[in-house]
């Protein structure tokens, strides 16, 4: 569905779903591209916070899908450090819907397959994430 990247490290994530035979939702699935690493989220998890991204043991980036359906999917709220230093986070919004058939990923009506992630520095050193492009 979306792959998201940065422009601090090379690593890369899918964000994935898996349908049943009747072509509802199953589940929900990242993949670290580095690691290879699959992490399945099944459908009685998602109206809760998924973690995607953890440092240090604290979670940095959740995903979570409000008002889930198996059948019509969902809006999407993934929350992300703005600047760690002060603990300030922000929200991307967006949506998990069905449209002709076919599943889709869209912030602010249009669809996208990639997440792109502005880093924030601070004298080189990582502190947050600025902004979150729709690609």
């Amino acid at each position: 569905m979306a792959k998201i990247t940065t422009d601090y490290v090379k690593k890369s994530y899918d964000l994935m779903i898996h349908l049943n035979d009747r072509k509802l939702i199953e589940s929900i699935k990242t993949r670290n591209n580095e690691k290879n690493k699959l992490k399945v989220y099944p459908v009685k998890v998602l109206n809760n916070p998924i973690t995607l991204v953890k440092a240090l043991g604290v979670t940095l980036v959740s995903l979570k899908c409000t008002d889930f359906a198996t059948n019509r999917g969902c809006n999407i709220d993934i929350e992300y450090p703005s600047n760690i230093a002060i603990g300030s986070f922000k929200i991307f919004k967006a949506k998990l819907s069905k449209v002709g058939g076919k599943w889709q990923l869209s912030h602010n009506n249009k669809k996208f397959t990639q997440l792109h992630l502005i880093a924030r520095k601070a004298f080189g050193i990582l502190i947050g994430i600025k902004r979150i492009e729709a690609r």
